[in-house]
């Protein structure tokens, strides 16, 4: 599915506020029956310390972070990062220590464009 066919009505993130999800935490995501559609912070203003540019990436729902992320073998460290198993973490808790912890190029690849704006993800354009 195209990104901007899911409906970003549904688009929640770490905070309860969508705008401080994005441009402080750099993440938010829209869940539908199968995939989950990632919005992750890839360019930040130093000046202000906000996100201000953002990519994107598609998960399926039973997405393993182990096993796709067999290259990471410090697990206990990530638990003790969190306080808790990352394996008691839903997918969006998951995906947001791990791009915390190893960085968004580790977890979804390098971004080769100038990314999204905040408005325009919040437009679905």
């Amino acid at each position: 599915m195209k990104r901007t066919s899911y409906d970003h009505s549904q688009l929640i993130g770490m905070d309860a506020d969508l705008e401080t999800s994005l441009k402080e935490y750099g993440l938010a995501w829209i869940k539908t029956d199968t995939e989950t559609l990632f919005y992750y912070g890839i360019g930040m203003d130093a000046d202000i310390n906000e996100y201000t540019r953002f990519d994107f990436a598609v998960l399926p729902n039973d997405f393993s972070i182990k096993a796709e992320y067999d290259w990471i073998d410090d697990w206990d460290d990530i638990n003790s990062y969190i306080g808790m198993d990352i394996d008691e973490c839903y997918l969006p808790q998951q995906i947001s220590v791990l791009l915390s912890y190893y960085g968004y190029e580790n977890i979804f690849g390098s971004s080769y464009w100038e990314g999204l704006s905040y408005n325009a993800i919040v437009a679905g354009d």
